[in-house]
């Protein structure tokens, strides 16, 4: 059964920025180096604008609380520049993944993008993750290597997207 959830800039519910955080700085402190939880809360608390980049979004539920969250982001280092602006950070809890959430905080970065003029996203992402985004409408444009970490880089074009499953 899919519940009901909401999803907010994070500037508006900074209660739930702590373990926004610690779930992306779990999940991507192999990838990033130096990363660590109040590296990532540092980062997250910087943005305070909405419709802006960079940007934070978090879906959340009353009962539930924190849900997941994801990044626009466009503060990019000298070798990725010509894959910017991105969609970052995507997390889910565990527990509720398989239920839509990953799919609607992407469309919601979408949709922020295109409301800033932005024509084409982009997203770096582990090989076996491509999949998933294909299957939302990201195409393969690149591929990016820092130190042992491989990614492909995936790009959407904003004016064209649609919402898919």
């Amino acid at each position: 059964m899919r519940r009901a959830f909401t999803i907010d800039y994070a500037c508006d519910v900074p209660q739930w920025l702590p373990t926004l955080a610690a779930a992306q700085a779990a999940a991507f402190a192999p990838l990033i180096a130096g990363l660590d939880t109040n590296t990532a809360l540092a980062r997250l608390r910087t943005h305070q604008r909405h419709r802006a980049l960079p940007t934070t979004l978090i879906a959340h539920h009353e009962a539930l609380s924190w849900l997941g969250g994801v990044s626009l982001l466009d503060n990019s280092p000298e070798d990725t520049r010509p894959w910017a602006p991105w969609l970052a950070g995507l997390v889910v809890r565990d527990e509720q993944r398989g239920q839509g959430i990953g799919s609607a905080l992407i469309w919601r970065g979408v949709e922020e993008a295109r409301a800033l003029g932005v024509a084409h996203l982009y997203l770096y992402c582990a090989a076996d993750l491509a999949g998933y985004y294909a299957a939302r409408g990201w195409h393969t444009c690149g591929d990016y290597t820092r130190g042992a970490w491989r990614a492909v880089v995936m790009r959407i074009d904003t004016g064209t997207a649609e919402p898919r499953a």
